[in-house]
This record gives C-alpha cells, structure tokens and sequence, in this order.
C-alpha cells in the first residue's frame, strides 16, 4: 500500500471515529478533555499487537526520544480537546487544523530537509485551503472572542512539533519500533497523570459514567481511530510528513458525508442547517479537496 492510499484509508476510519466521537461526547461524562485523552491514550498499550513483526530495542538514547515524543502527543491531543471543549468548534478547528500544516511544513523543511515540489505545494495548499473550508462554521453568536487561546496555541505546536518529530523517529527506528515506543511514552503519561488527586478523581468518575450503556460504541470508536492512528502513522513513515498532515481535510470531507448519511436516521449528528450559503462553503471545500488529491495522485 502506498503512503497515498495508506493515509486516505487512516483518515476516512478517524471520520468514522470522530462520527461516534459525536454520539460520545453527548455524554456528560465523556465531554471532560482530560477523561477523554486519558482513555485514547490507555487504549495505545493494544498497539503491541504490531510487536511480532519488527519490534527491537533501539538504544537507550532513541527509546527515550520515542517515549518522550509520546509524552508530547498525549499533552497535544489533551490541548486540542480542551481548545474544543472551551471554544466553538467552528472557530477552534479551523485555526487548529489550518495552521499544524503550515507549521508541520516548516518545521520539516528546517530539520528533516524535507521539500515540496511545486506540485507537491500546490496540492498542499489546495487541501489545506480546502480543509479549513470544509471545517468553517458561521457561529449562532456573531463569532465570540476566542477562549483559552493558550490551548490552541499548545495544540499547534505539540502536535506539530509530534509528527515531524515521529517522522524523524521512523527514519532512524523503523515504522513499527518507532510506533509501538512512541504509544509506550503516551501510555506512560496517561498513567502519570493519575498521580493528582483531582484528576484521578475525574478520570476514574468519568470512566464509570462512560462505561454505562456505551461499552460497544466505545470499543467500535477506539478500534477504528487505532487502525486510522495507524495507517496515518504508516503513512508518514513512507512519504512527506507535510502532505500527510495536509491531507487531513479529506477526513473532514469523509466525515461530511458521513454524517449525511446517517443523519436522516441519528438527525442529531447534523447540527447546522444546510442552507445554500453553507452547500456553497461545503462543495467549494469539496472541490478543492477533490483538486489536491487528483495532483498528487496524477
């Protein structure tokens, strides 16, 4: 499987976790940030399944960097949920997910020497354009101030600062050591975390509330967001971390159709109108989406 075809397929599977991701965070307990990442980051232990096909020791000096690039993973996904927990999604995802790719291109460019051709440009700027598009959403409230902007900003940064860092970390380790270390060092601080009272106590409330009723959706969510984490992982591993990350608009495309589709039987799950403006936004996104695939793949 190609990087190409590796990452749409992670990608349209963390469209379908983030569909039940809708239906989950409906529930009082699992809209807390810290219950939520906690529990996605526990669940990374069942990536040593991979272990028979590669797993090594690399060195003392290559486990720590791993183990402490999931540490930085499991703090930027704890941001990025608590910047969506505090603010509209309609202005916190499209500040989030327009900006990690500029920023992830930067970064890559400075310290793995990574590169894009004009092509390759052109179909970045496409997707990313196209999935800030797809993201946007007008606000009921005339676009109130944003909240807990240090969120936002930790957001960009950590989880910038994770893929270029685990592209690295492929390079020198190999997809599945490199993976399996990194999912230890988000393991690990998960559990450190239980070491404050106040948070263990959330935590270990909000897990009982969850586990009430959701037990199958809960174990479907995080069986398709693991298989999604991944096929993207993989992904990054075989080609450009840039364009990986700028292909995550087709998750929102993916997950647009989606809920479309299951809509007309679950009608919550479609919370804005579809008014023409919106179709407008919606196909433009599409299009431009649809544009920067067809150039990386031609």
């Amino acid at each position: 499987m190609s990087w190409f075809l590796a990452a749409l397929s992670g990608y349209f599977l963390y469209a379908l976790a983030g569909t039940i991701d809708k239906i989950l965070l409906r529930q009082r307990a699992m809209n807390r940030p810290l219950v939520f990442t906690f529990y996605i980051s526990l669940l990374s232990v069942f990536t040593f399944v991979l272990a028979p096909f590669g797993l090594r020791w690399p060195g003392l000096a290559q486990f720590g960097l791993a183990f402490l690039v999931g540490v930085i993973f499991f703090f930027g996904l704890l941001c990025f949920y608590r910047a969506l927990d505090n603010n509209d999604a309609s202005q916190a995802m499209p500040i989030i997910g327009g900006l990690v790719p500029i920023f992830v291109l930067t970064l890559a460019s400075l310290f793995l020497g990574e590169h894009l051709g004009l092509k390759q440009l052109a179909a970045f700027c496409l997707l990313v354009l196209g999935g800030f598009l797809i993201s946007f959403k007008r606000t009921r409230h005339g676009g109130r101030a944003l909240k807990d902007v240090r969120s936002i900003i930790l957001a960009i940064l950590l989880n910038a600062i994770y893929l270029v860092s685990v592209k690295y970390i492929f390079e020198q380790q190999g997809f599945i050591t490199g993976f399996i270390w990194t999912r230890v060092g988000m393991v690990a601080a998960a559990l450190m975390v239980l070491f404050y009272p106040v948070w263990r106590r959330a935590i270990f409330s909000g897990g009982r509330q969850a586990s009430k009723g959701l037990g199958a959706v809960l174990v479907l969510n995080k069986i398709s967001a693991g298989i999604g984490s991944t096929l993207v992982n993989w992904a990054v591993s075989l080609g450009s971390v840039s364009l990986v990350n700028a292909l995550q608009g087709t998750e929102y495309a993916f997950l647009l159709v989606i809920v479309i589709i299951f809509s007309k039987k679950f009608p919550r799950l479609l919370e804005e109108k579809t008014t023409w403006p919106i179709i407008l936004q919606k196909s433009i996104a599409v299009i431009l989406i649809g544009a920067g695939l067809a150039v990386i793949a031609l």
